[in-house]
Order: structure tokens, then C-alpha cells, then sequence
């Protein structure tokens, strides 16, 4: 039977080739250099930011807030003297810190209010039935407040819209 769900995945090897080996492998960098970052750091700071790149005599940074980048610019030199120091391969010269994007910063779309449609007929024949003597008295008693509800919210609804339509005509 060639069912894909018992099918075992081959591991991956230790120098995987092509464009997934080289993310494997920048990745694997990455997270080494980000544990010599954290060296670099004071303990308040190793929590709120993370490299992203050393390349061009420019360390990449991403932090948690501005707070953070701000805290980079004062000890920018004392970072970069300790990261040249540690990797004279590598040496930079300057920080660019950018603050980290999170999803709530984004713009949200305007939620509409739903308005609900209530039929004007609703309410009375809500209060015809629970009149009628057909039904148990507490079905009778929900029947009628269903309907006092029904009558509020349509109220309100008439209420809010002349609201803007005397907004409207004030404003013009």
C-alpha cells in the first residue's frame, strides 16, 4: 500500500545542496553570530534585539522598539569596537536598526457596523401570539420581551440614523 501518511521522510543530510542548503547554512550562521551578539550586549538589551545581517562594514538590527534603537545609538561605538575585536574578518563601522514589524502596528480595516434589519411588523406579531392562549405561560412572557427588545433596537436604529442625518444637514 502506498499510503502517503506512513511514508518516513529521508533525514536531511549534513550539506544539503542548492537554494534550501544554502538557507540551512546562513540560517546555522545566523544563529551563532546572534549568540555572539548577545556577548556583545548587556543582559537588558540581549532580549530585545537580534542581528540580521553583517555585510558591508554594516551591522543590520532588528529591535523590539525604538527604545531599543535608541539604546543601540548610544553604545553604538562600544558595540562595534567589541565586534571588531571579535571578528576582524568582518569589521563594521556602522549600526542600522529598524524596529521589529509586528502584525498590531499594522493598519487595521475600519470595521462596519452591522445594523440589524427589523421588520416593523415584527414586534406585533410577536405580542399577537404570546396574547393568544395557545402557549405556556412563560413562553408567552420570553414571546413579549423578544418583542419590547425588537422595539428598542429598531428606536435606537431610527434614532442613530436621523442622529446623522441632522449631522449631515448641520455640517452642510
Amino acid at each position: 500500500m502506498d499510503d502517503k501518511r506512513r511514508r518516513t521522510w529521508r533525514p536531511m543530510t549534513q550539506n544539503p545542496s542548492g537554494p534550501i542548503g544554502e538557507v540551512c547554512r546562513r540560517g546555522t550562521l545566523l544563529r551563532e553570530r546572534q549568540m555572539d551578539w548577545n556577548a556583545l550586549l548587556s543582559l537588558e538589551a540581549q532580549d530585545h534585539t537580534w542581528l540580521v545581517d553583517w555585510s558591508g562594514g554594516v551591522l543590520s538590527v532588528l529591535c523590539q522598539s525604538p527604545v531599543w534603537i535608541s539604546w543601540l545609538r548610544r553604545n553604538e561605538k562600544n558595540i562595534l569596537k567589541q565586534w571588531n575585536n571579535r571578528f576582524p574578518n568582518t569589521p563594521a563601522q556602522q549600526i542600522t536598526a529598524s524596529v521589529r514589524p509586528w502584525s498590531y502596528r499594522l493598519p487595521q480595516p475600519a470595521k462596519i457596523p452591522i445594523v440589524p434589519h427589523i421588520s416593523a411588523a415584527a414586534a406585533q406579531a410577536l405580542r399577537a401570539e404570546a396574547e393568544a392562549d395557545q402557549m405556556p405561560e412563560a413562553i408567552a412572557v420570553a414571546l413579549k420581551r423578544l418583542a419590547a427588545t425588537l422595539d428598542s433596537l429598531q428606536t435606537e436604529a431610527v434614532a442613530s440614523a436621523s442622529a446623522k442625518e441632522n449631522g449631515a444637514r448641520l455640517s452642510e
